[in-house]
């Protein structure tokens, strides 16, 4: 017999009730607080460009795949330990909930021992891989080494963070959010713009606020019984942990697929020289405020699909889903116009005349691209949370083929403006086949 507990503190039951209101209200906390973060990042890296220049810059561009692939795997652990939890916090089943939890605290835990080590022992060879400039090449290693030893905080925050959402709690990611951004701007301005640290100051910063953030996600969980777990509730669960693993694994292969490919093309991008390299970077820079906004309502559209798979309501996800649609294009075109237009006089800000038209080439690249990547990333959570893995990393093969072709073949015709399009690319190869699937899944799954 199942084991009930009730609603309590900042839980949210998304099984009853509007969907699109349940999913803005939640979406609304991560979208805001990751583009306050983005918007802080992109202050930081202003502040690199006028205190340290493009080769700060540079060196931020080519850390990006590095970074990129440390938090992605980070983030799918905590995106498989929500949808492990959500479904049995759906089917308000207790017992289930918490021996869900103790696997997930079991395998961060061994996730974390061997995880770190990895990423400091391969950051040169990464470097090299991706056709380093050798003029930012030790700095480039000495920011990834920074960035790397703060893993342990950032694996805390994503498994904590994600666990709190899995029960409708997104306002605690909001906050930790938040906070540790202000930390890093602040830390930031004072190691770079006082003390001249350059890039080794902005990877301080960075690693010194995810400890803040991790804080606040550890001292909220404490405040919910359901996590708080006996011993017996944390031993190893051989059915529990291989279905975890089942989650885990397709998503981290799609991570570090995807990574691959933008290795790829930080290599194309790298022989073109610093100055290109600095003005993608700023691009991009500024691309991943926006970008974080698909990142939120698709973490959204996640928990509630979760739970709803829990509660066998298969009607509301697809009148859900329906809805997100619609609405990730409206928010993709109205921010597309608007980076458009905005998006050259904020890149002068921040980039020296050498990288500008580069940047802004690429940035209105990114702008097309808005319009493709938006209902990607929810329509790529949703089939993740009804169940099918496959596709999804399929989807990251594709994507690999894309950018690496794109990058290859199109500067032939373009010249070096062709790499511009290797996102759009990717994006566009992946949500024609997530969204050819999502039917027959959702179909599939409520069969079962």
């Amino acid at each position: 017999m199942k084991q009930k507990f009730q609603i309590s503190g900042r839980m949210t039951d998304m099984t009853t009730g509007s969907p699109l209101s349940l999913i803005l209200r939640f979406a609304l906390p991560l979208v805001a607080a990751s583009m306050l973060q983005q918007v802080f990042s992109l202050t930081d890296t202003m502040v690199l460009g006028v205190f340290a220049g493009n080769q700060a810059i540079a060196v931020l561009g080519v850390c990006l795949w590095p970074v990129w692939l440390q938090v992605s795997v980070l983030t799918n652990l905590g995106q498989a330990a929500c949808l492990l939890a959500a479904v049995r916090f759906g089917a308000k089943d207790e017992a289930a909930l918490r021996r869900a939890v103790g696997c997930v605290y079991r395998t961060a835990v061994w996730v974390g021992l061997l995880f770190i080590p990895a990423l400091i022992l391969l950051t040169k060879p990464f470097l090299r891989l991706q056709n380093t400039p050798e003029a930012i090449f030790d700095e480039a290693a000495e920011y990834l080494w920074i960035i790397f030893l703060g893993t342990v905080f950032l694996l805390v925050y994503n498994i904590l963070s994600s666990l709190l959402r899995a029960v409708g709690d997104s306002l605690t990611s909001f906050y930790a959010i938040l906070i540790s951004a202000v930390i890093n701007l602040g830390l930031d301005v004072l190691l770079v713009a006082g003390f001249g640290m350059g890039t080794i100051g902005a990877a301080a910063a960075t690693s010194v606020s995810q400890v803040f953030a991790a804080v606040i996600c550890l001292w909220k969980l404490r405040s919910y019984p359901v996590f708080h777990l006996r011993r017996e509730e944390l031993r190893f669960d051989p059915p529990l942990f291989k279905e975890y693993a089942g989650l885990c694994l397709p998503m981290m292969a799609q991570s570090f697929v995807i990574a691959g490919g933008g290795t790829y093309v930080q290599a194309c991008i790298n022989q073109y020289g610093v100055d290109f390299a600095a003005g993608v970077s700023a691009a991009g820079k500024l691309f991943s405020v926006l970008e974080t906004g698909a990142i939120g309502l698709a973490s959204a559209c996640a928990s509630f699909v979760s739970q709803n798979v829990g509660a066998r309501q298969f009607g509301r996800i697809r009148s859900a889903v329906r809805q997100i649609m619609g609405l990730t294009l409206v928010v993709a075109l109205v921010l597309g116009i608007g980076l458009w237009l905005a998006g050259p006089w904020l890149l002068r800000i921040y980039v020296t005349a050498d990288a500008l038209d580069c940047a802004v080439e690429q940035m209105h690249a990114y702008c097309i691209g808005l319009l493709l990547m938006y209902p990607m990333y929810s329509l790529r959570q949703t089939v993740q949370s009804l169940g099918n893995l496959q596709i999804p990393l399929l989807a990251a093969l594709l994507q690999l083929a894309a950018r690496m072709s794109t990058a290859r073949f199109l500067p032939l015709w373009l010249g070096r403006s062709g790499i511009y399009y290797t996102g759009i690319a990717a994006w566009a190869v992946s949500v024609l086949l997530i969204g050819f699937i999502y039917p027959r899944q959702l179909r599939k799954c409520s069969r079962t």
